[in-house]
């Protein structure tokens, strides 16, 4: 048997119709992790970003969040009293003012993906492939 494998995706991407941004980054995801990583989810929304009870796909469709949460339910996603704190605390002088919730980033995405998952796994499955043995990952 060869010490080289090839190496096969973990699962299969969704793709849906209309969602070309969002389609490439499930497909980056299915190539480095197992179903068995994260809460499989068969729709596999990707996030773009969040504010208030709301998240937004790379192609701009918003979506209501139902997944998020009891925090998410508390506070919103991004508000930006919170950030202002953590802001505070950092010692960082400004931040832009977007109303009650900064669209940013979401700091959490339960049942979904974000483009920072897919580049994280990618980034530590190559730090592994590249290891003695690695290529079985």
């Amino acid at each position: 048997m060869s010490t080289h494998q090839q190496v096969k995706p973990a699962t299969t991407a969704i793709s849906h119709p209309g969602e070309t941004a969002s389609n490439a980054i499930r497909a980056r995801v299915s190539d480095v992790e197992p179903r068995c990583l994260r809460t499989y989810t068969p729709s596999a929304a990707v996030i773009a970003r969040s504010a208030g009870s709301y998240h937004w796909t790379p192609e701009g469709r918003k979506l209501a969040d139902f997944s998020s949460g009891v925090l998410v339910a508390n506070l919103g996603h991004n508000p930006v009293r919170w950030w202002n704190r953590l802001r505070e605390y950092l010692g960082i002088a400004y931040l832009p003012d977007q109303g009650d919730f900064h669209p940013a980033f979401p700091l959490s995405a339960y049942n979904a993906i974000t483009e920072l998952d897919a580049l994280a796994s990618e980034r530590i499955v190559a730090s592994l492939r590249s290891q003695t043995g690695g290529t079985r990952m």
